[in-house]
């Protein structure tokens, strides 16, 4: 089957149906659901996340972060009563309000994730991640989300994108291929043999990245590449749905 590893939904702008609609005309069957990161409730998307997914059997993924297109966030890193009901949760710039490709140090920027990664609120959310098992879709600067990484080993964390906008592909790659909790997504970047042969496809999965990216060209990238379908599949969907089911 195949699962889009990288929805985002907005009760207005991206309602269900209309990502549904989409992911049926590519065939996949299945999808990781989160708030998009320009809803004007970010709350009031999680619960509608939550309702759709249990109403479409989809995965649900609790948002957490930024809005990076307007550098806002909430006030307050806080854990949700319910955040055992999500089956992973979605970080997307609650730190850094811009995308990074190049993988700059930005010294300020990570001094005050470690405050972050160091604070309660922070240790009450990791520690929650752990107990209900959830994987946790990381976005950030690359130097945040090495640290990330470093804090929390026992965490199983998605890089989104193949970490093109978390400092770059290349940058991220190279530091993190051999980390064996770390996982990554396809959506809106590019993979390769190289990457494949370095990585392993079992820590590969396929992403759209709607409604920015289209399922169906997301996965012709895949689909284009001179190796056997098997892995094709893993990738497609069979990765995902193993991680997740571990945490179920």
């Amino acid at each position: 089957m195949i699962v889009d590893a990288h929805v985002a939904l907005d009760s207005e702008r991206y309602p269900v149906e209309q990502a549904l609609s989409v992911l049926s005309a590519a065939n996949a069957g299945s999808a990781v659901v989160f708030a998009h990161p320009r809803s004007a409730d970010l709350e009031q998307q999680n619960a509608y996340v939550l309702n759709m997914a249990r109403e479409h059997d989809l995965w649900p993924f609790y948002y957490i972060g930024g809005n990076p297109y307007t550098d806002t966030r909430p006030d307050d890193l806080i854990t949700p009563v319910n955040l055992g009901d999500y089956a992973g949760i979605r970080w997307h710039r609650w730190v850094g309000s811009g995308i990074d490709r190049q993988g700059l140090l930005d010294r300020d920027e990570l001094e005050w994730a470690v405050s972050l990664m160091e604070s309660p609120e922070c240790e009450a959310l990791t520690s929650a991640a752990a107990l209900y098992n959830l994987p946790v879709m990381f976005e950030e600067s690359l130097s945040v989300t090495l640290e990330f990484v470093l804090r929390f080993p026992s965490l199983d964390i998605i890089i989104p994108h193949l970490g093109a906008r978390s400092g770059g592909e290349a940058n991220v790659l190279r530091e993190l291929w051999d980390t064996p909790n770390v996982y990554f997504e396809t959506s809106l970047a590019q993979l390769d043999e190289i990457t494949l042969a370095r990585v392993g496809s079992q820590r590969i999965f396929f992403g759209s990245g709607y409604p920015e990216g289209d399922p169906g060209t997301e996965l012709d990238k895949i689909d284009r590449l001179p190796i056997a379908e098997e892995v094709k599949e893993g990738i497609y969907g069979d990765n995902i749905a193993a991680l997740l089911a571990e945490h179920g």
